[in-house]
């Protein structure tokens, strides 16, 4: 039997269904949903999840998916008449120490940067709330009183009957795809045992969870997720429990223990992280989620509970299981459309962003755009390496035990490391590189041979200490001090990536997609946004005119794929697949390498027979010259807004032009300069970072990149970013206390900081060592600027005060990176 579809979903979990209604509600006609088990009660995870409602997370991401999840749970009618599946009591996360105590300040701090209220609590205010624990056995929390409890498969059904009751959507159940058909890359049919038989179809979404890889293979794409096994447990009757509510309390986090509860009429479910990882192959999977209780794993949960619990001393377990869940590498959901053209998926989330998602994968697959950054969830952000079996596994595992852990913003969340290196990896290894990944690769963050420069620099490098000193090194200052001073040869390698664009459309193409005028003379470079079809600003990159019919688009190589995925997206229909507009990611093939500061061009000058004098090598220009015995592509332009040089050579030499470059170097004692001063230099300088100060979240002018606009050309999302409000704008703050230090997301507040009259939050901040003061990026309310104003950041409990000022406080005038 054969159907035909608009819009297959794949799986009537809450994401499912969550993608379902949003379609429906859009106006999207004959979208059809297929489970394997039954669509009341499904087969996966909905069915058996805890239901703790999660708003506010330490993460932007996750926040904004949870606020406006709850929204539309809030206002769902329900499943079933009289049986309430939301409770609103809130949720509490309980500290054992004062260092996690630490963490929840921080929560709520982005709390109030989000506008999400959240109330720091004192043990027995703890105990007021959630009677059960005795305050004595805890440190304080934190009270978030828009989360709450919910019945997940409820919410699931209730959108299933909004989505059916408007005449757009179908749920069937006991109808298990089995294949995906395609035809020349574009989706045709989805292939079920059900009802419906073969549905063709013109778009279809895998919303499957931890069955999700295995449907993945059907298509030839590694799903890079793997589920585990998480247990929860249900207690005996306890008699003093509010029983007047099948809910009557918060859903409780014990943060420091791995556990979680909440109520379920006269007894306690309890969820515990506190044992070792429990991995399922996904070609291993049974039919359901819920696996047989393994008692023994819960012996230290139950009693560590029993001692924060004494009601539970007169309890037991009545019984539990293992519910699988899905782990992904590195903690966010894949989400996207796949290699095949029409086929998308969103697998790997959880409940409490559910119906927020389903929106954004409705918006994406109708009209091109999300309506979010959606790159930490993007289903191309992956490497290759990053979707073996033995990376997916050792990665889900990790993110399953790091699950409750407090996450500093400078700490290296991966337990997989050195499995891509840069040919120069031995140089900097032997100077004592201390290494961040980057974009799956190790890139230098400062280096350990520059220790004596900290002597030389002492008096101008601010001491840390405590929360602020994890992550940092005085070195750091002292390489940015010395960069500015002198000069500095950085591995470049990890960062950036040349994308190259050729082909008799190419011209036409980056005119369109571009913000800036692309019809350079060869050797030209400009800085150019790339914008979403809503106007705000899908990246920022530099693009250089290497033929009259060639173009390198240099951007970050962390978000390479995907990038190249939308840009190919907006060239004309067929112009990819005829060859009119060819593209070719660089990214592994090239090296490049820099050399920045006062001294560089007289270091590269010692390397190269070209005049590299200002008036035969300009700024913003490149030219091909022999480095040493290498041929180059030299680009003359600085992240840190210096005199400066980026290199960049076949992967094959870039060994010897390292070489060659530090044998030149000698004569100014050029040291290696790591990741950690290139970034702080760049705040020094106000440059944006792409993720920080730079998302698709905001237009140019709230960027404050209108600049970058060309006025005397149309293209991609120009008139869309014209009309834009301008809600926020990106000012420089700079702080009185030269021990200032922040990392993002700390809310800005203007008079007096006890009433928290929220202006704005903090994009990121960096150490501005040769203006003598610490400098931040914040996005501001527009109608709150006002520039020499003082105004207070709240970081872990501490006022901060800083001014608002015209930035770049470092060279102004650009006077260093055009002499």
């Amino acid at each position: 039997m054969t159907t035909d579809a608009n819009i297959v979903v794949i799986g009537a979990g809450i994401i499912g269904a969550s993608v379902a209604y949003h379609l429906a509600d859009m106006g999207v006609d004959n979208v059809v949903v297929v489970d394997k088990g039954d669509i009341t009660v499904t087969d996966g995870s909905t069915s058996h999840a805890p239901g703790g409602l999660r708003t506010l997370t330490a993460s932007h991401f996750f926040t904004t998916l949870g606020v406006a999840s709850r929204a539309v749970y809030d206002s769902l009618p329900l499943a079933v008449d009289g049986e309430e599946h939301f409770w609103r009591h809130g949720s509490v996360q309980v500290a054992n120490t004062a260092e996690r105590w630490d963490s929840h300040k921080r929560l709520a701090e982005i709390g109030l940067s989000k506008g999400v209220d959240a109330h720091l609590l004192t043990p027995h205010e703890i105990a007021d709330l959630v009677p059960l624990i005795d305050p004595s056995t805890v440190h304080g929390g934190v009270h978030i009183p828009s989360s709450g409890v919910v019945d997940t498969m409820r919410l699931a059904n209730a959108m299933q009957k909004v989505a059916e009751g408007t005449g757009r959507a179908r749920f069937v159940g006991h109808s298990e795809v089995v294949d995906i058909e395609e035809a020349n890359g574009r989706l045709t049919a989805v292939v079920t045992t059900g009802e419906l038989g073969r549905i063709t179809c013109n778009q279809a979404i895998v919303c499957t969870n931890i069955w999700g890889p295995v449907l993945a293979e059907k298509t030839g794409f590694t799903m890079p997720l793997y589920p585990g096994e998480h247990q929860y447990i249900y207690t005996t009757p306890i008699d003093s429990l509010d029983t007047s509510s099948h809910v009557s309390f918060p859903v409780v986090a014990m943060d420091d223990l791995s556990l979680y509860f909440r109520q379920h009429g006269d007894h306690l479910g309890i969820g515990s992280y506190d044992h070792p990882a429990k991995l399922v192959n996904p070609s291993a999977l049974p039919k359901s989620a819920k696996m047989p209780f393994t008692s023994d794993d819960f012996d230290s949960a139950w009693d560590k509970m029993r001692h924060h619990m004494p009601a539970l001393e007169n309890a037991s377990i009545r019984d539990g299981f293992n519910g699988m869940f899905s782990f992904t590498v590195d903690g966010s959901p894949v989400c996207g459309e796949t290699k095949i053209k029409g086929l998308w998926t969103s697998v790997g989330a959880w409940l409490s962003f559910a119906s927020e998602l389903g929106r954004v994968m409705a918006q994406w697959m109708t009209t091109g755009d999300p309506g979010m950054d959606m790159t930490q969830a993007h289903i191309d952000r992956f490497f290759a390496h990053q979707t073996n079996d033995m990376f997916l596994s050792r990665q889900a595992k990790y993110f399953y035990e790091i699950g409750f852990d407090d996450i500093h913003p400078t700490d290296v969340v991966s337990s997989v490391r050195h499995v891509r290196h840069s040919p120069c990896h031995a140089r900097t290894e032997a100077l004592g590189a201390q290494y961040i990944p980057v974009a799956g690769q190790e890139a230098p963050l400062y280096y350990e041979a520059n220790e004596p420069l900290v002597a030389k620099h002492r008096d101008r490098i601010p001491e840390r200490s405590g929360y602020d000193a994890q992550g940092w090194s005085p070195i750091m200052g002292a390489e940015h001090l010395e960069m500015r001073a002198n000069v500095g040869i950085i591995d470049w390698t990890a960062a950036i990536a040349p994308i190259e664009v050729t082909g008799p459309g190419a011209l036409e193409h980056l005119q369109h997609i571009c913000t800036a005028y692309i019809d350079l003379p060869v050797g030209g470079i400009t800085y150019s946004l790339i914008l979403t079809s809503s106007g705000m600003v899908a990246r920022d990159v530099t693009v250089s005119r290497m033929s009259n019919d060639s173009w390198w688009i240099l951007t970050g190589k962390g978000n390479l794929a995907a990038e190249l995925a939308y840009y190919q997206s907006l060239a004309p229909e067929g112009a990819i697949e005829s060859g009119a507009v060819r593209y070719t990611d660089l990214g592994e093939a090239v090296v490049p390498i820099a050399i920045w500061g006062p001294n560089s061009r007289a270091v590269l000058q010692a390397c190269s027979g070209d005049d590299l004098s200002n008036e035969a090598f300009p700024w913003y220009t490149w030219q091909n010259i022999d480095v040493g015995m290498a041929p180059a592509k030299v680009l003359r332009l600085s992240y840190v807004g210096e005199l400066g040089y980026e290199i960049y050579v076949p992967a094959s030499y870039a060994l010897h032009v390292w070489d060659t470059l530090w044998e030149a170097g000698r004569q100014f004692d050029m040291p290696a300069i790591g990741a950690a001063s290139v970034f702080s230099a760049r705040m020094e300088k106000g440059y944006r970072l792409w993720g920080s100060d730079t998302t698709p979240e905001f237009s140019p002018a709230e960027s404050g990149l209108s600049w970058a606009m060309s006025k005397d050309k149309d293209f991609f999302g120009k008139d869309a970013a014209l009309a834009a409000p301008i809600r926020k704008k990106v000012v420089t703050l700079q702080f009185t206390d030269r021990g200032s230090v922040v990392y993002g997301w700390e809310p800005v507040m203007s008079g007096d900081p006890a009433d928290d009259n929220v202006i704005g939050y903090v994009a990121g901040g960096g150490d501005g060592l040769n203006v003598g003061s610490y400098i931040a990026h914040a996005f501001i309310d527009a109608d709150r600027i006002d520039l020499g104003a003082s105004v207070t950041v709240r970081a872990t409990g501490v006022d901060h005060v800083a001014t608002m000022v015209k930035g770049p406080l470092f060279d102004p005038t650009n006077e260093r990176l055009k002499g």
